[in-house]
């Protein structure tokens, strides 16, 4: 593997009294063959002894001194995707926040680790934390707000990104002043928007069944969580895109679907409101590390929100065919936790399912108080979890839900 040669990051030291998020001020320019040209400056405020980035390996970086005291090592990562390069600054002392860190940077925005959603595509662009694109902070999980300014769009894409967004002539102005771990971006010719209750929606053909069945129970969906969690945060952008995958993927107020050739005439209805629901659910469970065995707090317990909704739209048979066909693929899932990260069928199969029998074993009044509770947590972790589990249902419920993770 190679190790990036040249370094493109600056340090400035300025005085601060009161600690922040982190901030991102990104200036990118694509040529029509996809070609970046990036200047990202990440101001720290947080005092630290180091701090890593990851950054893909096809990007060639500007070489910069660095100051007195600062040094930086580079080495190869392959996680979460392959082909990475991990820059690590190590300061002599921990140094007083805030610190400027800046990347220079050219290469070629299209990668293979893409999850096969092409950053640039004949329709226009697709920009997520899988590309690798701007600097990501090593464990994943370091929340950032952010000013982008984006050259290089053509006057017919329309753009749908998180925050407040202003489209150029020629790109776009993105300023967010909430956290996120990603800076995505959706810009594509054709889109057209709808508005509904907690959602605004971007797709190619509105009229298709699919479109409004995502546009219904995306509505329906924040209504139903609304009832329970209380308001949603912020609205959710929701951009229909055309490609061969189906992965959809949410962030804070943001999600992009697929439509993956599913508008048919004998679309059911049911698919894309579990989908759609699952989605609209991240606006509560989204704060879990996606490092770390604690992940099926955003993706299973996402998923059995989605599952409730499903059963309350559509009824006891609709619900018992998902979970037969989930019991169906999970019988060889291995345990939730306990070996870090769980893959797919934990998250999304068995991982719900003990939550559903969470929920049989406790009465649903006792689970919706605990799903409550642990909604309005800043922190979502399994102990935390656990103490809510305990405290609501007793010591043995908890312990019988630990031990289902991990069987």
């Amino acid at each position: 593997m190679r190790i990036v040669s040249g370094l493109v990051l600056g340090l400035l030291s300025v005085a601060s009294a009161h600690a922040a998020p982190p901030h991102y001020r990104v200036n990118a320019d694509f040529d029509p063959q996809g070609n970046l040209k990036a200047d990202v400056t990440v101001t720290l405020t947080e005092a630290m002894p180091e701090k890593s980035f990851l950054l893909s390996r096809r990007f060639a970086l500007q070489p910069m001194q660095l100051p007195s005291g600062v040094t930086v090592t580079t080495e190869p990562a392959e996680k979460p995707v392959e082909e990475l390069t991990r820059y690590t600054f190590h300061f002599a002392k921990p140094t007083a926040a805030p610190v400027k860190l800046r990347f220079l940077y050219t290469g070629q925005i299209n990668t293979k680790h893409d999850s096969n959603a092409a950053a640039l595509r004949p329709e226009g662009f697709e920009l997520f934390i899988d590309h690798m694109w701007i600097p990501i902070g090593a464990d994943i999980q370091t929340r950032f707000t952010v000013d982008a300014d984006i050259e290089g769009l053509a006057p017919d894409l329309v753009v749908v990104a998180q925050g407040d967004v202003k489209r150029t002539k020629t790109g776009v102005r993105i300023r967010r002043d909430f956290i996120d771990i990603d800076l995505p971006m959706v810009a594509m010719q054709g889109l057209q928007r709808a508005e509904a209750h907690g959602v605004e929606f971007f797709g190619r053909d509105l009229s298709t069944r699919l479109s409004g069945f995502y546009v219904k129970h995306a509505e329906g969906a924040a209504r139903y969580f609304e009832a329970m969690f209380g308001p949603l945060p912020r609205k959710v952008r929701m951009a229909q895109v055309w490609r061969k995958s189906g992965l959809g993927y949410a962030r804070t107020a943001y999600t992009v679907l697929s439509e993956g050739g599913r508008s048919g005439e004998d679309v059911p209805e049911v698919n894309p409101a579990r989908y759609v629901a699952h989605e609209v659910g991240h606006a509560w469970w989204m704060l879990a590390s996606p490092l770390s065995e604690d992940f099926w707090l955003v993706e299973s317990a996402a998923e059995y929100m989605s599952m409730r909704y499903v059963e309350a739209t559509f009824g006891a048979g609709e619900i018992a065919r998902n979970i037969a066909s989930k019991v169906d693929g999970s019988k060889d899932a291995g345990p939730v936790m306990g070996h870090g990260r769980p893959n797919r069928i934990q998250l999304y199969g068995k991982g719900p399912l003990i939550l559903w029998e969470l929920d049989k074993r406790i009465g649903r009044p006792a689970m919706d108080r605990l799903m409550i509770a642990m909604a309005h947590e800043p922190v979502h972790t399994t102990p935390i979890f656990l103490k809510h589990l305990t405290a609501i249902a007793g010591a043995d419920q908890a312990t019988w839900f630990e031990t289902a993770m991990r069987t």
